[in-house]
């Protein structure tokens, strides 16, 4: 299931700048298309990222579960902070700090599940 949920991670990464992309050079159904995959995708990384989170919290053998909660936390802000910003980016707007709580997540991220769980 770990696979299925890196492989999805992934995919929405590549799926979101391209998405991203698309409507800065305002190609419509394109972006609109590749969107509508990319949360389908979400769906998909939550869903996985639930059965994992679950799997997790009611092994026994696991004491310490604040990481587990953190990173579940920080991928619920991860998949909101991509929305936010590919909605912003179709409406024309476009906001800094949002880019910078998109890259301090995705490090935080990537650090609590890799280097924290393991």
């Amino acid at each position: 299931m770990i696979h299925v949920h890196v492989t999805s991670w992934f995919l929405g990464l590549i799926l979101f700048f391209v998405t991203y992309m698309l409507y800065k050079k305002n190609a419509g159904k394109k972006s609109k298309i590749f969107h509508m995959i990319l949360r389908v995708l979400f769906l998909a990384i939550l869903a996985t990222g639930g059965h994992l989170l679950a799997g997790y919290i009611t092994d026994p053998g696991i004491v310490n579960k604040g990481p587990l909660i953190i990173k579940g936390t920080l991928g619920l802000i991860m998949v909101g902070l991509m929305e936010i910003i590919l909605v912003q980016r179709k409406r024309g707007e476009g906001r800094l700090m949002n880019w910078v709580f998109f890259w301090i997540t995705l490090v935080l991220v990537l650090f609590y599940g890799y280097i924290v769980i393991g």
